[in-house]
């Protein structure tokens, strides 16, 4: 009697081992989906930024009046995207500069990925005009833009024009639109 209550005893123990290995399992891979989907937006962001910045220097060598138009989306991954006279992380402010459509000039086109504790990562390249656009990202929360994109699943849409201004300078203006 002492000796099947024994081996039942160890088969518990294993269907628990057993239960509590399946739940770790499952639970890194959960994770690494989850990765795996913000890893796959912020690579769309990547590319929509380059698909801005070429078409920007490719306005430049353009006439004036060149103009193009795009509509694109960024994902609440996105701190900002931003244009700026050096090489270096966004203002403090961008969530207000976003929020309220300002819009900044340099020779730098930028972006900046919102990674927890982590604002000290970001990409710039330099633009061949000097270039004026609008901040694009995520704004404040609780704010104007910030009820539209709830109400896009949390992607901010922007109409974005790209137009040449001057012998070296370009527009790039940024207006949310709800999908």
């Amino acid at each position: 009697m002492n000796k099947s209550k024994g081996v039942s005893m160890s088969i518990w123990v294993w269907i628990i081992i057993g239960i509590l290995m399946a739940a770790f399992v499952f639970a890194s891979a959960q994770q690494n989906i989850m990765m795996l989907i913000v890893q796959l937006n912020n690579q769309q962001v990547v590319e929509k930024f380059n698909m801005i910045y070429n078409t920007a220097n490719e306005i430049c060598s353009m006439p004036k009046e060149s103009r193009y138009a795009k509509e694109i989306s960024v994902n609440r991954d996105v701190y900002a995207i931003y244009v700026s006279e050096n090489e270096g992380p966004p203002e403090d402010l961008a969530p207000y500069y976003i929020e309220n459509l300002n819009a900044t000039s340099g020779y730098y086109m930028c972006y900046q990925f919102q990674v927890e504790h982590d604002f000290d990562t970001f990409n710039c390249k330099k633009t061949a005009c000097n270039v004026t656009m609008t901040y694009m990202g995520t704004p404040r929360s609780g704010s104007k833009l910030d009820r539209i994109a709830r109400l896009s699943d949390g992607v901010f849409n922007y109409k974005v024009s790209i137009a040449k201004t001057g012998k070296d300078k370009v527009l790039i203006k940024a207006n949310p639109v709800l999908k």
